[in-house]
This record gives structure tokens, sequence and C-alpha cells, in this order.
């Protein structure tokens, strides 16, 4: 994101950080130039108007021939060659940047249809004042490119809101979940990298099935990620994030059907230069970022290298005693970017990214929440998770004050298996632009391969019940993109563009029963005949110690798309915009189910004399915890989808636009079989119809900047992990992906920003959403409802609070000392609130999920210099310490419901600096 004024110095001007030499060279070139000019104007001018004889003009000492302007023209040519080869040899000598006028300045740098961006990229010494380019800017002043060119926000005709590279690196912004409290009606759900999901206006928030896409998609330097578990990770060196609402497939490389989060990271400079960036706070925070651009060839190839490391304490209290070494929840993350930018000539350049990310962290330590005794009607709750625990087989834990586990303390667990879980992230993507024709044709290809591998404490206790529980993930993805977008000014412009991907995941889920799982699991019918007798319970503990219960899921999707925009610009007020995409996928998916392991109980039970009814109890038990064995073949299917998009505004006046947009979406569905049978469940395809009417507005000499969006969204098989009655373990639950028949969306949305004073910068952003369920006749019922469906239509979703809002201000004072107004001091504050409404955070709107308003505030106060060069800062995150729900689980009869908190309080202090 990047502010631009008109670009153009004055003729023979000096830059600043330019030598004199070059720059008295510059001055030549630019008097020649015009001298040659001026030459050839007069000499064709001279052509048309010459006297008949011309040597009778020349004798009587007129006005020179045409001969003799054509050899001055000549001679000035040649000298104008001479200066520009004397200059490059100078560049070529290391003496000076390349100037504006040469290849490299000229070339664009990779990153869609916005040259606006190579001229960045390859801008010359900047002077002092133009540092202040880190400051935060106004947003009638923001460039993006949502639209794959580089325009101003306030001329775009979408809701999109931004979070600039300084916001990012002023407050600490590093994940997708920060994202979320910067943004009104985005929400975002991180515990690991397979359970992180994004929503917009309280809607796309999804996880923990890689048969499905997400329906708010994520692009990451022009390429989409297929799987949002490679969000997980930090986001250094960025130049900033859109937040892009409402249906996207148009234009991007995917059907997004919600919005999409568009990350632009910084491009190579051939202007060198260099930051870094530290942190140091509670909880033993370190944090350290740095960076580094700058020329490998003059004029050829630049570079671009940054990297990060963040550690931190956890914010839960582990109370096993036997594990002493730190509190969960931890942070534990490092990773790296290197780019190339190659500018063979003035119309060709191509940029390379090669990314690399790893972090290990007690992920998934979710603390209990909540277990109730009785059922909504005040019926008694037959078995619990805690009446399990309750039983004599685990007094040996409470004999030694140690309690088997902890529920309803958000900052405690009691947990016996503390073992790291690792997530990484790599990828490489290569993007060609080229100016021709008077077009852009660019070409981006990229691959990407993203691991989890967890090591979960399955039952969330100190018990020996399960050792080992989660799914590990390695995703891969191919993409090749082909674009074509217009350049010539006209009163239409237009891109299109074709699209190919291919996503494969391999998923493998395992649960490894300990000593305990049969005193566990065991009915409480069950328990008291086998623990009634030393034989019995030799034959209990044998029941699920030692067994392996695993799951494979191969799912794949090719896709190939067509799509195209355009601009029709139909008087300079008003323009039309229409888009259209085709998408074609192939999906398929293949798996099967195991289960191994453990004591053969006939043979044990003969050998220590147990009875038939000992016998049939603890197998009772042990196929209560696992399902027959079965393999699917490959099976899927083929199937289309289209968005399109009509779009009209108007520009009332220069500093006031109104817009409409009508979209619709569509999103394949998803193949995939039930995890108990193998039998093929595939899921419907996902439409969505969306309505926005919005106006873009400043006022007060662009100090104030208002913008409106009112919206309505209607989706039909909204695709949804679903909580369904077990068949298989009646009393139980299972998971599985489906279809929500009906939900709309109705909100109206307000950014505002104002510069009050110089220095002084107040915004407010907020959203009111009404999301509410059209037809969800056949919904999971809450567990307290103690039946297998619902009806929820009518009621409001889970994780769409009504209002949502983020405020604060900026502010910035000099101190009156320094050495001159650009090098003096400065301190500055800020202080940014997030607020959300009460809303429930169970995907069955269990009485378990509710979360009441709350807010959550960040601020810092430091002192730096004028030209944004140094800042020392003392910041808080979460000043207030906020507990706050960000996702719950259901409690069921074997565990109780789990709840994810955002990220507890940590403050230090931060400083950058850049040379």
């Amino acid at each position: 994101m990047k502010e631009h004024g008109t670009g153009v110095p004055s003729i023979g001007a000096e830059r600043p950080g330019v030598p004199p030499s070059i720059s008295r060279h510059r001055k030549l070139v630019s008097c020649v130039a015009l001298a040659v000019a001026g030459a050839s104007l007069l000499a064709a001018h001279e052509v048309s108007a010459a006297p008949v004889n011309q040597a009778e003009n020349k004798a009587a000492g007129g006005d020179p021939s045409v001969a003799d302007l054509k050899a001055q023209v000549e001679r000035l040519t040649r000298e104008l060659e001479a200066s520009k080869q004397r200059e490059q040899e100078l560049i070529n000598q290391g003496a000076a940047e390349a100037p504006l006028d040469t290849p490299a300045a000229a070339s664009a740098v990779p990153g869609g249809a916005a040259p606006g961006n190579a001229v960045a990229a390859a801008e010359p010494e900047v002077k002092a004042e133009e540092v202040k380019e880190e400051e935060p800017k106004n947003l009638a002043e923001v460039t993006v490119t949502s639209r794959r060119k580089e325009e101003k926000l306030q001329e775009v005709p979408i809701p999109v809101a931004v979070i600039s590279g300084e916001q990012m690196k002023r407050d600490n912004i590093v994940s997708v979940a920060d994202f979320a409290r910067r943004v009104p009606n985005l929400g975002v759900t991180s515990t690991n990298a397979r359970q992180t999901s994004i929503a917009l206006r309280g809607l796309g928030k999804n996880s923990g099935n890689e048969s499905m896409e997400s329906s708010v998609g994520v692009m990451i330097d022009n390429v989409w990620q297929s799987w949002v578990g490679s969000t997980w990770t930090n986001y250094a060196d960025i130049d900033h994030v859109e937040v892009l609402r409402g249906p996207q497939g148009t234009l991007q490389g995917k059907n997004s059907n919600l919005g999409l989060v568009n990350v632009v990271s910084q491009a190579p400079s051939f202007k060198s230069s260099y930051y870094a960036d530290g942190f140091a706070g509670n909880r033993n925070s370190l944090q350290g970022k740095f960076g580094a651009t700058g020329t490998i060839l003059p004029g050829l190839l630049a570079y671009r290298a940054s990297g990060y490391i963040d550690r931190r304490d956890g914010w839960v209290e582990n109370l096993d005693v036997a594990i002493t070494n730190g509190k969960l929840q931890e942070t534990n993350a490092l990773g790296g970017r290197l780019q190339f930018l190659l500018t063979p000539s003035d119309e060709l350049s191509a940029r390379l990214i090669v990314d690399r990310s790893s972090s290990t962290q007690s992920m998934s330590v979710n603390p209990n929440l909540d277990d109730p005794a009785t059922f909504a009607d005040g019926t008694a709750r037959p078995i619990t998770y805690s009446s399990r625990l309750g039983r004599d087989w685990f007094d040996i834990f409470k004999r030694s004050g140690q309690p088997v586990t902890i529920i309803g303390d958000p900052r405690k667990v009691a947990q016996d298996n503390k073992q790291v879980s690792r997530a990484d992230g790599e990828g490489v993507s290569a993007e060609i632009n080229w100016d021709v024709l008077g077009h852009r044709f660019t070409s981006v290809s990229a691959y990407r391969d993203s691991l989890f591998e967890p090591h979960h404490d399955g039952d969330r206790s100190v018990a020996d019940i399960m050792r080992i529980g989660g799914v590990t993930v390695k995703n891969e993805q191919w993409s090749q993109e082909f674009r074509i977008a217009s350049k010539e000014p006209g009163p239409i412009d237009y891109q299109a563009g074709l699209f190919t991907m291919r996503s494969t995941a391999d998923t493998f889920s395992q649960n490894h029963y300990g000593d305990d799982a049969g005193a566990f699991y065991a009915s409480n019918a069950q328990y008291g005949r086998l623990n009634s007798s030393a034989i019995g319970r030799q034959m209990m503990q044998a029941s699920l110690r030692e067994v392996f219960d695993t799951a494979a899921l191969n799912p794949a999707t090719d896709s190939y798309a067509g799509y195209g925009q355009l601009n029709w610009h139909i008087t300079d007020a008003a323009t039309l915009t229409l888009g259209l995409r085709n998408t074609f996928e192939q999906r398929s998916n293949s798996g099967n189910h195991r289960s191994y392991g453990g004591a053969d109980l006939a043979a044990l039970a003969s050998s220590i004399g147990a009875s038939a009814q000992n016998l049939t109890d603890a197998q009772a038990i042990r196929n209560g915890r696992i399902t027959p064995n079965w393999t699917a073949d490959r099976q899927g299917f083929d199937q289309n989808s289209q968005n399109w998009l009509v779009n009209p505004s108007y520009k009332i006046t220069k500093d006031v636009m109104a817009y409409f947009s009508v979209a619709g979406g569509q999103k394949s569905g998803a193949a995939q079989f039930n995890s108990n049978t193998g039998a093929v469940e595939n899921v419907d395809p996902e439409d969505v119809m969306d309505y926005e009417l919005g106006i873009k507005s400043s006022w007060l000499d662009r100090k104030l900047v208002v913008n409106l969006n009112l919206y309505q969204t209607d989706v039909n098989g909204f695709q949804s992990q679903l909580v369904l009655p077990d068949e298989a373990r009646p009393g139980q639950f299972r998971t599985t992906l489906g279809n929500i028949e009906g939900i709309q969306l109705r909100g109206i949305e307000l950014e505002t920003s104002w510069d009050v004073a110089r220095g002084l910068n107040l915004f407010l952003n907020g959203s009111y959403n009404h999301a509410v369920y059209t037809d969800f006749k056949n919904a999971p019922c809450p567990p307290e409802a103690n039946k297998p469906v619902c009806d929820q239509t009518g009621l409001t979703l889970p994780n769409a609070p009504a209002f949502t809002a983020n405020f604060g201000f900026d502010y910035r004072v000099p101190l009156g000392f320094g050495v001159g107004d650009d090098y003096g001091l400065q301190w500055h504050a800020f202080l940014v609130d997030s607020f959300k409404s009460q809303a429930n955070y169970n995907a069955s709107l269990s009485a378990s999920g509710k979360q009441p308003a709350y807010h959550v505030t960040d601020g810092g106060i430091g002192l730096g210099t004028k030209d944004g060069k140094y800042n020392l800062d003392l910041v808080g995150r979460n000043i207030f310490d906020t507990l706050y729900l960000t996702n719950v689980g259901n409690w069921s009869s074997t565990g109780a419901s789990s709840a994810t908190y955002g990220e507890a309080r940590y403050y230090g202090v931060h400083f950058r600096a850049r040379f």
C-alpha cells in the first residue's frame, strides 16, 4: 500500500540522494533533450514554410536552412547519447542508483496489473519527509490492489478494509487472529493449523475437514491458499492486508463465495535499505524481525530477504505435578522469505519468492469449560465425563492430591501428556509480467507444501486414557494462472485469465489408548461388574490398553477456470463493472480405517480364568471405541460452478462515490465418506447471492473519510461441519461435513478516519450484522436438548455477534528540538479497542458456548525520529487481560465441552529501526 504524488520531478532539478556529478549529467541530459525537441519542431516548421530560394535567404542573413537544422539535430542527438553512455558507466561503477528513466525503474514489479508497484520498487533515494510514508495513511490516500490493479481505496466500488504495513509493525500484528481485532465483521479461530478458520459477517468459520475449501479465501502475493491451515504463520515484512467482503471469484484466483483476505508482501527494491524490529517483554516474550533489500546487478536484478523469530511462554497452567516445564499454549515460531526481482527490459519483469515457516507448540490444550450434571429439562445425565473420572479406579490421583482434571478454569488444565505439535509450511512462486501491445500479460506459477503433526492429550486429564490423539495433515498444491489486462486508457478496461490448480491432502488420524482407557470408557454396568474382582479389573485394563484406532483420507481436487471482468466508463462519473467466471472441478477422495494392537482378550481370559461375563464386558468396551475396518476406493464427481458480478458506480463529486453490486457465487460440493462405515457421504454445492449498496466519501479537504455499506447475503446449501449422533456409539456424537439449507446475512458496515489536527488521527469502524438460519429444520441439537434433531430456523448463527467495532487514535507530537524539522524527535501514542457484542461460539448453539460482550484493548506510547527511522515504544496487547472465547466444543458422555480462548495479555518494549 503506497501513497503516490505526481511522480514527476522538475526538469533539471537535483534528485535527493543523488551525487552532484550524476545530477549535473542529468541536467545536461534534460537540456540536450529540450534542445533536440525544440530543434526538431523548428525544422518541421521550416520545412513547411521555407522560402523557394534558400540560397537568397541565407545570403540575406535569414534563418538557417533545413539542412543546417538537421545537422544541428544530429549533433545534439550524438551529445545526448554520449551523456547517457557516461551516466551508465557511472552507474555500473556503483556511483549511483538507476534513474527513473532506465529499464530498472520503468519495469513493473510482479504484483498483478499494478505498475505502481514497480515504481515503488525501483524508486531513487527519498527525502526525509518522504520516509514519513511509513506513518499510517488517511484512507483518502490509501492505495490497494484489490482488483488486480493499483487504485485508490476510495475509488474501488466494493467494501474493502485495509491494514497497513506500518500499522502491522506498530501494533505488532503478526497472525490472522490479529487481523480480526482490526477489521469489523471478521472472525478468526486459530487453535492450531488444522483448526484455523476465517469467517466474514459471521459465516465461513469451518475447519478440520480437508474435503472442502473455506468460503472465505486467502491470497498471499497472488497465490491462492487451498488449505486454510497454510495461513498458520507469522506475517512479517508485509506491505498491507486487504479484507474484501462479498463474492470475489470473477477476478481473483479462486471462487471465494463470502470474501477474501489478500496479503501483499513488500517487494524487492533497487534502492538499498534494511530494517530491524525487536520486542522483549513479559511471559519471556522475545520477537525479532529483519529485512534487507537492494541491488545485485544494477538495473537488472534486485533482492529482498526477511525473517522472523517469535517466542513467548503460554498462559495456561498445567497442574500435573510431573510436568514443570512452563505453561501451555506457548508460541515458538520462526520463518523467512527470500525474493528476487529481475527486470531485463522496460516491458518485462519477473519476481521469484521462496518462503519457509515452522512452529512447535503445545497446542490444543483447550481448557475444559463445562460438564453439566443435567439436561436442559432438568433430567439427570446417567453418565458424564466427570462421573467417569470420579470412579474409584482414579482414586490413586486423588490420594496424592493430584486433580484428575480441571473444569471451568480458563487458565488451568491437568494433563499428563505435554508433547509439542508441529506446523510447517514452505512454498515457491514465480510471477512474470510482460507489457506489450497495450496490455499486460501475467503468469503466476506456484507450489506450496504444508504439514501439521499434532500430539494432543486426547482425554484432557492426568489419567492414562488416550496417549495420542489428532489428525496429521500433509497438504500440497500446484497452481498456474495466466492473465491479460488492458493498459491503454479508454471507455473500457478489462482483465481476463485462465487458472488451474491441483490440491491434495493426506490425512491420518490416530487414537492410541492407555492403561486407564477401559475403566474410563466402560458403561456404569460394565464398570460395576469388572471392578468387583481382581481378574475383572485386569480384563477391564486390557480391553483398550495399547489399542490403535486409525483412519486415512486422501481428498484431491483438480480445478480449471476461466474468468473475466471489465469496467465500462460510460461517462467520466459513471462506471459499470461486469464479471463472469466458470470453474470446472474434479473432486475425489479415498480412504481406509484400521484398528489394531491390544491383547487377545479371549486368550487372556482363558489364561487368567476370567468368566464369560468378564470377557463379554471387555470385548464390549473395545467394540464401543473402534469400528470395523474398511477401505474405500477413490470416488468423486465432476462439477461446474459459476460466479458473476454486476457492479455500477457513480462519482457524485470527486470525493463522493456511490455504488451498488449484485453478485452470484457457487462452490463445488465435496467428496467424503462416513468415518464409521466408509459409506459415501458426498456434499452438495454451495450457492451465494450477494447485494451491496454503499457510499465512499471524503470531507473537510479529505481529512475526514466516511464509508458506509449495506449488504444482504443469501446462502443456500452452506457447507459446514455438522455434529451428529454417532449411530455406532449410542450417546456419543460424530462430526461430518454437510449442508445447511438456508442462511441470510443482513447488515451495515461503517468505516471512518479523521485527521483532526496535524499528528492526530481518530478512527471508528463498526458493523451491525443480523445473521440467521432461514432454513435449518434438520439441525443437530445442542447436547443439553438430549435429542438428535432440532429446528434452528430463525436462530442467530454461531460466531456472529450483532455488533462489532474497533476504534481508537494515533497521536504524534514533535518534541520541539532536534536537527531540522525532518530529523527531530517526536513522541507518539496509539490506542485500539476491539469490541464484540454477545454471541454463541458453539456450532450447535449450546448454552455452554455463550460469550458476553467484551472489549480487547491494545496500546502503546513511545519516542521516535520524525523521519520514521527509529522508534522505541512501550506496547501492550490485551492490556486489561480480557478473557474471551473464540470457539467452544460440545460436551458428551465422554468429554466436557472445551474452549478456545483469545491471546492473554502481554506487554514489553518494542524497538524498530530502518537504514
